[in-house]
């Protein structure tokens, strides 16, 4: 009986160092699971602030990206009405010459002349030069329709096709610039100035203007193509009186070949009729003289008939009758 109740009596302090052990183990393990909650929670507190950060980033960056697209909506819109205002006959030309102003405002005064006159006609921009005499400038907007198919077509022929409708409708623009060429106050040369869209579709044209003593410059290449005349007019300044000889001797020439033109032109054809109508007339007046002879002579004759008839009858000749 003792042996039985030694033995519960063992079994229950088995159990019960059983019970204590696990709840040693459960208080240990839930420490440690303290721990790691507070490991966790201070990690948490510092990644916070990187996180709030990262928040902070993130609708700012938003903020920035509506802010672009409402600018660059802004700035579409803009260019349309640009495009809009540039695109018009009307204004074309306007805005053509307040570009041109921008970039030649930026020369020295001196070297700036505005609306001066070549004979009757009015030149926009002037660089006056070392040697007193000025280069006419013009702002030349043309082929803008054109320019607009050019880009938006994707057919090669079709863009070959409008290239060279292109380059004509520019060189036909840029040839009214050698209006403004005189070399009693120009240099024997004028500048037009297009947009560098145009410029670039435009290089088959160089050589025909040159000819026609006209240099198309692009908006872009302006200011540094001025600045190099200046420089090489100022280099050159020893050879004025020659340059004028040659504009002179240009000048003389055209006049030259147009006077060849007007006389073998009208003046030939008047020539012409004038021997015509010579020749005409001299017909006339032969044929007005042969009648008035002709006349003359049926005038005289029945005046002869009269004084035969009137002589004596008698058979008696003068000598006879004496």
């Amino acid at each position: 009986m003792d042996v039985i109740l030694v033995g519960l009596l063992a079994v229950l302090m088995l159990m019960i160092l059983a019970a204590v052990l696990f709840l040693l183990f459960l208080q240990l393990r839930r420490s440690r699971q303290e721990v790691q909650v507070a490991i966790l929670t201070e990690r948490l507190s510092q990644i916070e602030p990187v996180t709030r950060s990262i928040q902070l980033g993130l609708t700012e960056l938003q903020a920035y990206a509506r802010a672009r697209h409402d600018l660059e909506r802004q700035t579409a819109e803009s260019i349309r009405r640009l495009e809009v205002v540039i695109a018009g006959t009307q204004t074309k030309g306007a805005a053509g010459e307040n570009i041109l102003e921008l970039v030649f405002a930026k020369l020295p005064p001196e070297w700036q002349v505005r609306n001066f006159r070549v004979g009757n006609k009015t030149v926009e921009f002037g660089l006056r030069l070392p040697n007193n005499l000025l280069l006419p400038i013009d702002s030349k907007w043309p082929a803008t329709n054109l320019l607009e198919e050019f880009a938006g077509c994707d057919d090669p022929s079709e863009q070959q096709r409008l290239k060279a409708r292109i380059e004509s409708v520019v060189l036909s623009k840029a040839r009214e610039v050698k209006k403004y060429i005189d070399p009693n106050i120009t240099v024997n040369f004028g500048v037009a100035a297009v947009p560098d869209a145009v410029y670039d579709l435009c290089s088959g044209v160089q050589a025909d203007l040159f000819q026609s003593n006209v240099v198309l410059v692009s908006y872009s290449m302006f200011f540094p193509y001025l600045l190099l005349v200046f420089q090489t007019m100022l280099k050159t300044s020893q050879s004025i009186d020659l340059q004028r000889l040659d504009a002179y001797l240009r000048s003389a020439q055209d006049s030259v070949e147009a006077l060849q033109d007007e006389i073998e032109g009208r003046f030939s054809k008047a020539i012409t009729m004038l021997t015509n109508s010579r020749n005409d007339m001299s017909v006339h007046l032969s044929k007005v003289s042969s009648g008035l002879t002709s006349l003359q002579i049926s005038a005289a004759r029945p005046g002869a008939d009269a004084l035969l008839d009137s002589e004596p009858s008698d058979g008696l000749t003068p000598d006879s009758a004496d």
